[in-house]
């Protein structure tokens, strides 16, 4: 699995192929978007955490404004420059009272205890959700983030993503019950998911999407 910084999945140009072969209406949306670009990782394991807590429940440009002012308030994004940020600093940036918080408790694991994030490159789906969704604040939507933008794993759908459900449900025309017809669809992208995910994304921004 990709583990570089900046560089391509190992199985995008594959997971491209398969998805065009078996999904005529995926074709065309990976047809019309800019194929220079692709799923890669570019942050560090704390800053996509980071990222994806700040971009919780918001929109992608209300996060990205957030990060602006955050980074610019505390003169960079590392576990310590948070840790020792004061709440005033970090409400001014933008940051609700629980997302303070939840940075808060980030920050403090990664530098008290990073070993806690050690070895997730080695583990399945399931025991890297599970063990990030014991650190209060996040839930299966950001340690699936964490999956997508940081392992780069190939075939993660996160169903809590307002953003890419409504585009999907929109462009395959789903029926209700809206979640078992996506699952339904889904099926033709095999164990490619995360592309899936990624090319539906750039539907409703044609920025790329990354935490």
């Amino acid at each position: 699995m990709n583990n570089k910084y900046n560089t391509k999945p190992v199985y995008w140009e594959k997971a491209k192929k398969y998805l065009i072969k078996n999904d005529y209406i995926l074709r065309k949306v990976i047809q019309d978007v800019d194929n220079k670009h692709y799923l890669t990782r570019n942050s560090t394991p704390f800053q996509t955490l980071a990222n994806a807590i700040i971009g919780q429940q918001i929109s992608v440009a209300a996060a990205s404004s957030v990060l602006k002012k955050l980074k610019l308030n505390i003169n960079g994004f590392t576990p310590k420059k948070i840790y020792l940020a004061n709440n005033t600093i970090l409400k001014n940036s933008g940051l609700s009272r629980q997302k303070i918080e939840y940075l808060g408790i980030l920050a403090s694991k990664f530098v008290t205890n990073p070993n806690y994030f050690y070895g997730f490159k080695d583990m399945s789906d399931k025991d890297v959700i599970d063990k990030l969704c014991a650190l209060k604040g996040i839930g299966e939507w950001t340690a699936q983030m964490y999956l997508i933008f940081q392992l780069n794993r190939p075939d993660i759908m996160p169903l809590a993503d307002i953003g890419f459900v409504n585009s999907a449900v929109r462009i395959y025309n789903i029926q209700e019950p809206k979640m078992d017809n996506l699952l339904e669809v889904s099926e033709k992208w095999g164990c490619y998911k995360t592309v899936a995910v990624w090319y539906i994304w750039r539907i409703i921004d044609p920025e790329v999407v990354q935490y």
